[in-house]
């Protein structure tokens, strides 16, 4: 066994050698600027201003920090100091008091900064004119005091306060195209239009064909009012309503054309007693293998249903699968959760909490853009953590040569020529 012996002797060493290029992507747009001039706190400065804790914040969710008390790791790092502009970090309670400054306003003029940048970028790293959107929830669990904290629907922890995201993906980029933040008993549908409309306003111009997927929680009869409206074409999943399962119980035989896993597929048209118009609904059943003969009295609980309100034309199985595909925005809210921290980094205010979501949003999306707009297809679906590895987290030197500072990187980096290409691009 090669003994090995620890020294404790060199200087402006850094892990985050990769910063560099994306740091530059953030200055040469402008981005921190455009933040700290729609944001309209007022913060007297003494040792760090405005500015700085919004670079230093967007520097921790892009590095993948935690929690506040990792600022730390930058302190012994000359390298990431000197980027920042700063001699020393501040420390995580300052970070935590400027963010509890944020209220409803200045939550809504971080979305504002997102949906430019959105407009801005979305066209140069991706050239489309359709969009598929996926909405979906996830639960944010709670053990501490926090504001708006609610019991609600929880799948992992029943009985625990907590928040509940409502998220809304572009299948084909895996951005983030709008997210908020909502106590834990709140129901989907409450608010759903209004989350629609901003979420409208996030898209640039120029796109021809629009369709949103979502589950149950967005049936409604308002939601679907307006998706046809704006024009949005949908397939939502709807639940097992009494009055609809009565019409699917009236639907001839001959109707129902063979489907996967020995199910049947058809189509019908229905109007609730509260709507204006009839909608567009498929049905696929499938025998039970077990029927409570007390329970199904009427014969009618022989099969188990499932059922989707769409406005799209074309073959019903094909409709099916091509909404199944929405399975994929639960990878993208796995990612935001192991990748991006979703459930890290929280206060006890509810609206640093929202604050904290829409700088998460914007990091996302802005590492999503750079690795297609500077490094390209090689790198589209890979993950924010396998991005960070490759292209973030690099050991380097920062030394001072001919009064100019120079950042060594490894001689052998796998990836040495991709990060020239990038450097170029970026400055």
């Amino acid at each position: 066994m090669v003994k090995i012996k620890t020294e404790f002797t060199a200087k402006n060493l850094t892990i985050f050698g990769g910063y560099s290029n994306i740091f530059s992507f953030f200055v040469k747009s402008n981005i921190f600027e455009k933040l700290d001039r729609c944001i309209s706190i007022n913060k007297r400065k003494r040792i760090y201003e405005k500015l700085d804790y919004i670079k230093i914040l967007l520097t921790m969710l892009t590095c993948g920090f935690t929690n506040m008390s990792q600022l730390s790791l930058f302190n012994g790092d000359s390298f990431m100091l000197k980027l920042l502009g700063l001699s020393k970090m501040p420390h995580a309670s300052n970070l935590a008091r400027f963010l509890k400054k944020f209220t409803f306003k200045h939550t809504q003029q971080i979305i504002d900064v997102k949906r430019e940048l959105f407009k801005k970028f979305h066209p140069r790293a991706f050239s489309l004119q359709r969009l598929t959107i996926d909405i979906d929830t996830t639960v944010i669990n709670l053990w501490g005091h926090q504001d708006g904290a609610e019991k609600g629907y929880n799948d992992v922890k029943k009985g625990n306060r907590s928040y509940q995201p409502l998220l809304a993906f572009v299948y084909e980029t895996k951005e983030l195209l709008h997210g908020i933040l909502k106590p834990g008993d709140t129901h989907c549908a409450n608010g759903s239009v209004e989350f629609i409309k901003e979420l409208t306003s996030m898209l640039p111009y120029g796109l021809r064909d629009i369709t949103l997927r979502s589950d149950s929680g967005f049936f409604s009869d308002e939601l679907l009012n307006y998706l046809e409206k704006v024009r949005f074409n949908y397939i939502i999943f709807v639940k097992n309503y009494a009055t609809i399962i009565r019409k699917v119980i009236t639907i001839k035989e001959d109707a129902y054309k063979p489907f996967k896993d020995s199910s049947e597929i058809a189509v019908f048209h229905y109007r609730l007693k509260s709507w204006s118009t009839k909608r567009k609904f498929i049905v696929v059943r499938k025998l039970r293998q077990y029927v409570d003969s007390q329970q199904d009295l009427f014969g009618t609980d022989k099969y188990s249903y499932q059922l989707y309100v769409t406005n799209l034309v074309g073959d019903a199985k094909q409709l099916v699968h091509f909404y199944h595909k929405r399975g994929d925005a639960e990878n993208y809210i796995k990612e935001l959760k192991y990748d991006v921290n979703l459930e890290k980094l929280i206060t006890d205010s509810f609206w640093a909490n929202q604050a904290l979501l829409q700088f998460k949003i914007l990091c996302y999306n802005l590492l999503v853009w750079f690795k297609n707009i500077f490094i390209g297809k090689s790198e589209h679906r890979t993950t924010i953590r396998t991005f960070r590895e490759r292209f973030l987290l690099i050991p380097a030197k920062l030394v001072k040569r001919s009064r100019r500072f120079i950042l060594k990187l490894p001689r052998d980096y796998l990836y040495k020529e991709k990060f020239k290409a990038i450097e170029v691009q970026v400055t």
